[in-house]
């Protein structure tokens, strides 16, 4: 564990919580997945007045988390380099993100449009923060 560079894992977190940004914004995705969710407007102010600072600071937290068992699983296996990192992102992605994606897909129905969006920024996510982290390691 005390190879563990702590830095990594917030970079990687502050990185992952950009593209999350970008990815569902206007300018890519977002319009697209506020239909596809059904979401709505009036449903955005009311969670702008709960304060939605609460679910964007829960959401970084989460994604800390997610970079420091992924960093945790790089010092594991002796990653050194950012490719490794980028692939063993791109694993974890594939291992134990997309089969929730799928199951997403199967039981409750989402357009499969959704489950592509949401997949694929993860996948992003973790390729790029699994990058930063093997280059750190």
């Amino acid at each position: 564990m005390e190879n563990i560079n702590i830095w990594s894992i917030i970079v990687a977190g502050v990185v992952s919580f950009g593209i999350g940004a970008l990815w569902y914004s206007p300018v890519l995705f977002g319009k697209e997945w506020l239909a596809l969710t059904k979401v709505g407007q009036s449903d955005i102010d009311i969670t702008k007045t709960q304060g939605m600072w609460k679910s964007y600071l829960t959401h970084f937290i989460f994604g800390l988390i997610s970079f420091g068992v992924l960093a945790f699983l790089a010092t594991a296996t002796g990653v050194g380099r950012a490719e490794d990192g980028a692939f063993l992102g791109l694993i974890a992605w594939l291992g134990f993100s997309l089969p929730g994606n799928i199951s997403e897909l199967l039981w409750k129905k989402a357009p499969f449009k959704l489950i592509v969006i949401d997949a694929v920024n993860t996948l992003i996510s973790l390729v790029v923060g699994g990058a930063i982290i093997g280059a750190w390691v």
